[in-house]
């Protein structure tokens, strides 16, 4: 949901529940209601003529207070519940009831009544008419906490009319009254609106201190209802400007104050999950956000809050479209809008409309897309809600984006970034002033553009430092906002600035690992509690305890289908919910987090110190959207010689190739050649010259080039790359620098510590003739000949073998931090869907450990080695984090220390990969050359034998990071 805090409807719940709240505290007399008073105001609701119920009036009995306590008893629920209607007839009987009497407080209090239950709607008909006559009333009777709550009540309608100014002048009467009295908790609940009355004008830092003054109150009186409501938005607040750690603390802060009151009142917790979610949305953490939505959804459809399911539906819909599955998104959309039409809420008919236009835009249907997106538009504007309306002119410059259409662009995106600016709202900021950029470029106006652009980025790198949470949450934020790096690479090549287009693309690349690399991390256990220390074992635990019935389930001879699917999907509630509980550790915990954009980019300058030699050179590729850039870097005179090629290929058809070559490979396909020399002549060739008597090649790959092997590809001679040159690939070429800092930093001989074989318990399972090391999980006696071997090579006392049972993960987390060589000789499992909950299987340790060595544990771990080997299958691959590279074990295993990996890229064969490990590694210790020329010796090898001279042998193992 865009811009959440300043949309009306998603806040009028939360301020007509404060209406609920000054009312229910009045200190009018009231006499409490018998049961006889009860069961008539049940009667007179049961009848729906006027005329029965003055029948019933005149047969019973009861005083006029405590009759309308009883009507108000009766009416709570039902507002509670959403049902309005019901709840307005009921007040609207206490209003009559009230006039007969000529009882006057009675009458002003259920005038109140009438007009918060009003206040409800959108826009809230009538409401302002009765809470005038009900202040009035307060006025005549001298009652001035009624009156400052009648004016408190006004406030809150004027602001939901979005009359902001009348919203502020009523708060301020409304608050002298109350600081007249000394009434704390009013006082309290006074600041609060008027907070949010200066917020919603944009009155930002004003609204803040409001919020905060009112925070202090309701602290110093215990107000928890009140608190509660404050630190809701300032939770709001901060998600708008970007501060995501502090807007989830704050909206923590308010679940936990809702959750210890245990008022069941369930539909404010659906909206402040609904909050939650929209954090993780905008942090990229998409199936986090779907997770907290459906929460959301199961709570508002139980209590059958129309307007809460109707929000709901359209927040699902923009995860959807976040996700790329339009069609699905527009299904959910136009429920929305159907239930939005239904409720007559203009602000989401708006919603809904730009959603669907913009959902037409990215399937190509420009023409059914203008119409929507003007509509949503007009009918913003005519509501004055500024945030949703640089929301939908920054949709129509997209728009008018992809029709080329740079005059209409510009002018509605510097529209945009006016009104963003105003409201400090950065992510819609960021968006107008790339897509301003993207303008004044096509105008040709270029300096003015660049302008642009290089303040799109600062504005998205001040979002990126107030990310909340750990890497993981870190690394997905950028996936989806690398355009203005994108568009200040083109044209800075339009300007022939090759050196400065590199340096930018190192910016766009590998910054969370980067970070980390440059930083160091923190010991995030140290700052913990001993209660959260206990929550986050419980976690694991729970994961543990899952996994193994999991796998257990999976070895049997005939799993249960609807078992196994089962258990996954609580496998992935599990996994939600403690990403969850470490996200808010480091909110809670600030000093865990790493110092983000504080690592400097390397320089041109600094290129020639990652080329050793004349013969080495650097290749970095950069995948637009419709071509792709390759950089390269070779040595010259005292200084690099950068060079740029354009490749005309989209992004999608590059990824097609990519992956049909891989599967070819892969599959042993033995017509590969065609496709290999396809490939080489659209991605090398235009650099041949440059290239030619490079044996050493460094690829910083980009998008999925991260899944080619390059040292397959075929030249014009009929020779595979890997006959010519070795070859290594790093994230980015910056990270390569921080890595190669790393190199060797252990004194004397290597010490290796190798895992190979385990025990899985899955013993009688006879062992096919090639056996991958994939998902089945038989066993791997060539795994096991694997490491022994390495163990014959280094020695001893150099080495430590564990196969079988001794294999077990607990060995790794003890014993890995001291060696400098590891090698991990096993089945893998990838988790596309989740990557870090890809895995190493090895030997279980007990209740505590469950044999699967994740790759969000495999982070965790503070390693020393200089060389990891993931002699397993598909170890390479992951997901594809655009930006950062490949996400899964290989940049675990980064994170936690490693400058250098080697890892596979497809099901990797059990023998063929034995032989080629013990090559490797021998050619390490023999002739100690560079890793990438050893990892090269040892394929070289293999392809020489005919029994494994396809590609599939010996090009599926690639080293990523420093290959020195």
């Amino acid at each position: 949901m865009p811009v959440a805090f300043r949309k009306v409807l998603a806040l009028s719940i939360l301020k007509v529940s404060l209406i609920s709240q000054v009312l229910a505290q009045s200190e009018a007399v009231t006499s409490p209601a018998s049961s006889e008073v009860k069961d008539l105001a049940v009667a007179l609701v049961r009848v729906k003529s006027v005329q029965e119920q003055e029948h019933l009036l005149t047969q019973k009995e009861s005083t006029p207070a405590s009759l309308l306590a009883a009507l108000k008893a009766l009416a709570a629920p039902l507002i509670q519940k959403g049902d309005l209607n019901e709840a307005l007839r009921i007040s609207r009987l206490a209003v009559r009831i009230a006039e007969k009497t000529g009882d006057r407080m009675q009458l002003g209090l259920a005038l109140y009544e009438v007009g918060h239950i009003q206040a409800r709607r959108i826009p809230p008909e009538e409401a302002l008419n009765h809470l005038e006559k009900s202040l009035a009333i307060f006025e005549e009777l001298g009652a001035k906490k009624e009156q400052a709550r009648a004016l408190l009540a006004m406030a809150i309608a004027y602001d939901n009319e979005r009359r902001r100014d009348l919203a502020i002048k009523t708060g301020v009467k409304a608050l002298a009254l109350s600081e007249s009295l000394n009434d704390k908790e009013l006082t309290a609940r006074i600041l609060n609106i008027l907070g949010t009355a200066h917020t919603e004008r944009g009155n930002l830092e004003t609204g803040l201190e409001y919020y905060h003054k009112a925070r202090v109150l309701s602290e110093s009186v215990n107000d928890k209802v009140t608190l509660n409501q404050v630190f809701n938005n300032i939770g709001r607040l901060y998600t708008a400007q970007g501060r995501y750690a502090e807007g989830l603390d704050y909206l923590h802060k308010s679940l936990k104050i809702v959750e210890e009151m245990g008022s069941g009142d369930r539909r404010s917790v659906a909206n402040k999950l609904q909050s939650i979610g929209l954090i993780y949305r905008r942090q990229g953490r998409l199936d986090q956000a779907l997770a907290y939505a459906r929460r959301s959804l199961a709570i508002f459809e139980e209590t059958d809050d129309k307007f809460g399911i109707t929000n709901i539906q359209n927040n699902i819909g923009v995860i959807y479209k976040a996700q790329g599955s339009y069609a699905e998104a527009l299904e959910w959309f136009q429920k929305a809008l159907h239930g939005y039409e239904q409720l007559k809420a203009t602000p989401g008919i708006a919603r809904s409309l730009n959603n669907i236009g913009d959902t037409y835009r990215l399937q190509g249907h420009y023409d059914k897309a203008l119409e929507p997106l003007q509509q949503g538009l007009r009918l913003r504007e005519q509501l004055t809600d500024r945030g949703a309306v640089s929301l939908s002119l920054n949709n129509l410059g997209r728009l008018y984006q992809d029709q080329r259409k740079y005059a209409e662009m510009l002018d509605v995106s510097r529209r945009a970034a006016q009104v963003a600016a105003s409201l400090n709202d950065k992510e819609e900021l960021w968006a107008a002033q790339e897509r301003i950029g993207r303008a004044l470029f096509g105008l040709g106006q270029l300096e003015e553009a660049r302008n642009s652009f290089v303040a799109s980025i600062s504005t998205l790198e001040s979002l990126r430092r107030n990310v909340a949470g750990g890497e993981q949450q870190q690394q997905s934020f950028l996936e989806n906002r690398l355009s203005p790096w994108f568009g200040l690479i083109d044209l800075l090549i339009s300007q022939q600035q090759y050196a400065e287009a590199l340096t930018v693309a190192e910016q766009s690349k590998a910054r969370v690992l980067l970070d980390t690399l440059q930083a160091g991390r923190a010991n995030i256990r140290q700052s913990w509690s001993k209660e959260e220390q206990q929550a986050d074992e419980q976690h694991r635990l729970r994961l543990v305890s899952l996994n193994s019935k999991l796998t257990a389930e999976v070895r049997r001879d005939k799993p249960d289908a609807s078992r196994v699917a089962e258990l996954k999907a609580e496998v992935e509630k599990a996994r939600l919910e403690y990403e969850d509980f470490e996200t808010r550790l480091y909110v809670a915990h600030p000093e865990l987090r790493v110092q983000r954009g504080e690592a400097p980019i390397i320089k041109p300058e600094e290129l020639t110190t990652l080329l050793p030699d004349a013969s080495s050179a650097l290749l970095e590729y950069v995948v637009g959207q419709d071509e792709t850039y390759l950089f390269v870097v070779t040595k010259g005179n005292q200084q690099s010689n950068v060079r740029v090629y354009t490749l005309p290929v989209k992004s999608d058809e590059l990824a097609k190739q990519t992956e049909a070559f891989r599967q070819q490979l892969a599959g042993r396909d033995l017509g590969f050649r065609t496709s290999a020399a396809k490939l080489y002549d659209l991605l090398i060739k235009p650099a041949e010259a440059q290239l030619r008597g490079k044996t050493n090649l460094i690829i910083a790959n980009d998008n999925t080039l991260w899944d080619l092997p390059f040292q397959a590809l075929v030249n014009g001679a009929n020779r595979f790359m890997i006959e010519d040159a070795a070859i290594a690939y790093t994230p980015s070429l910056t990270v390569l620098r921080e890595m190669s800092k790393r190199r060797q930093r252990g004194a004397g001989a290597p010490t290796l510590l190798a895992l190979g074989n385990p025990s899985l318990g899955n013993d009688t399972i006879k062992r096919a003739a090639l056996t991958p090391r994939d998902g089945k999980l038989d066993p791997l006696p060539e795994a096991e000949q694997e490491v022994k071997s390495l163990g014959r090579l280094y020695g001893g006392s150099r080495s430590k073998i564990y196969i079988g049972a001794d294999a077990r993960e607990e060995r790794v987390k003890s014993e890995a931090s001291k060696a400098t060589i590891l090698h991990f000789a096993t089945h893998a499992m990838l988790n596309n869907a989740s990557p870090m909950y890809s895995h190493l299987a090895l030997a279980g340790g007990g209740a505590n450990e469950d044999g699967l060595l994740e790759a969000w544990e495999l982070m965790q771990l503070d390693l020393q080695a200089d060389l990891a080997v993931l002699s397993a299958c598909e170890t390479a691959r992951g997901r594809v984090g655009a930006g950062e590279g490949m996400i899964g074990l290989s940049w675990a295993m980064f994170m936690a220390g490693v400058p250098s990996i080697v890892v596979s890229q497809w099901k990797v064969e059990s023998a063929g990969t034995r032989d080629l490990m013990v090559n490797f590694h021998g050619a390490l210790i023999s002739s100690k050359p560079t890793k990438r020329e050893a990892l090269r010796q040892a394929a070289l090898k293999l392809m020489k034998n005919p029994e494994t001279s396809h590609p599939f042998y010996w090009a599926g193992f690639v080293l990523v990071g420093d290959g020195r």
